[in-house]
This record gives structure tokens, sequence and C-alpha cells, in this order.
């Protein structure tokens, strides 16, 4: 049995009524020279299900596609920072400033540097989800299902939990096991630490991540028939 940090009987409806919906927005105007830079938003629902089960979405997850086409955009650095400051440090150690396209050193680590750079920037779950494992195999759904041409994924490490909330200033210790936590979440859908400046790098191209991508399948097959397995006594 999968060890679910939850009783399945918390479990606010049924996961296989679970969808994802993708919303891609990109700018009409040439204003603010964003061409190489898709922005995805993926938003969770769960379909309403008689008095068993509150439709609605349930979160939300952020995703920009950065193009290496110089037919779109020769510096898509350029097109993170115009777009926002924090998205444009966390791609910055991927590419090459002074010459273009990716760094060396990302040339080396992933199979494959011809492709695009995908960049999970944001997940939110609903509280009434959480401590399900659905964080990451949601994240994980979203990913393979944006990172076709993808020569590597990277990712945000936020730490949502104390966002938005002066009241809960982490303390030390809070912070690190926060970040012990996300660390842990993402390593488990298939992202490495790389050396600096890279930071965390899925790569699409190897088997280690598809294999991961297939065990992401596997816990929620297993949560969705625990929660039906509870439903009939």
């Amino acid at each position: 049995m999968m060890p679910f940090k939850r009783s399945v009987d918390d479990l606010p409806g049924d996961p296989r009524r679970l969808t994802l919906e993708y919303h891609l927005s990109q700018h009409v105007s040439p204003e603010g020279d964003r061409d190489g830079l898709d922005e995805w938003t993926v938003s969770p629902r769960v379909e309403r299900f008689k008095e068993r089960t509150a439709g609605g979405v349930i979160g939300s997850m952020t995703l920009f596609r950065l193009r290496h086409d110089d037919r779109f955009s020769p510096f898509p650095w350029a097109d993170a920072q115009t777009y926002d400051e924090d998205l444009f440090h966390l791609v910055l150690g991927l590419y090459d400033l002074g010459n273009g396209g990716y760094r060396q050193a990302f040339r080396d680590s992933v199979v494959s540097s011809d492709g695009d750079l995908l960049v999970l920037y944001d997940i939110r779950l609903d509280s009434a989800w959480r401590g399900f494992g659905l964080g990451p195999i949601l994240a994980s759904q979203a990913i393979w299902a944006l990172a076709d041409g993808c020569s590597a994924v990277t990712v945000a490490t936020h730490i949502s939990e104390y966002a938005g909330d002066e009241r809960r200033s982490p303390t030390h210790e809070q912070w690190t096991r926060a970040n012990e936590k996300i660390t842990a979440l993402w390593e488990s859908i298939g992202f490495r630490r790389r050396a600096n400046p890279l930071g965390h790098l899925l790569d699409p191209g190897t088997t280690e991540a598809r294999d991961l991508r297939n065990e992401q399948r596997k816990k929620f097959d297993a949560l969705a028939d625990a929660y039906r397995a509870a439903l009939r006594g």
C-alpha cells in the first residue's frame, strides 16, 4: 500500500476525476520582445460528482518555454528578463550571455542540446488535496505534456508554504526542512542537481527520467485504487 501522509478517507474526491487544462499566453504586440517565450498556465480541475465531490479548479502550475531558435529570439534569456527578474535569474546560469545559446556545461550535461528549455516556475495545490502525493504526480504529467522538443526542464525552488503570510516567518531549521522537502519532491520526478550554475535539471532524453514518469503514474493509480477501495468499505 502507498504510504500516504493522510488517509485516503480525507480525499475530497476521486483522483480519477482530475483533469489538467492547458492555457497558452503569447503577446501579439512586438513590444517587450518576447517572441521566444511561451507562458503556460496548467490548471488541475476535478469534475463534480453528485454530492461527493465539489467540482472546480484545485490549484495551478506556471511553466515557461524558452525557444532555442533564432527565428523566434536569438537571446531567450532577454525574453525572460522582460517578463520577470526571478525567471531571468533562474535561467541565467544555463545560457552563454557572450556568445549566445547554451553554456558548454549545459550542453555537456544533457542528451541533446538542440531543443528548447522548459521551466517549471510555480506550482500550487489546494490544502484539501495535499498530503496524498498529488503535487509531483501533477507536475510530472504537465512537464511531459509540454517537454516534447525540449533539451531539459529546470525548476524554481520556491517555498510557498510561508508565502504571503507575514505571521509565519520560518526559522532557519524550518527553512532547511522545507528546502530538503521540496528538493526530494523534485528528485522524485526526475530532477537532478547539476554543478553550479546549472541548478536542478530534468533531461527528458534519459531513461531514468522516463522511468520516474512511469513511477508517478503508478503512484497515481495506487492512490485512485485506494480511494475507491475505501468507498467500497
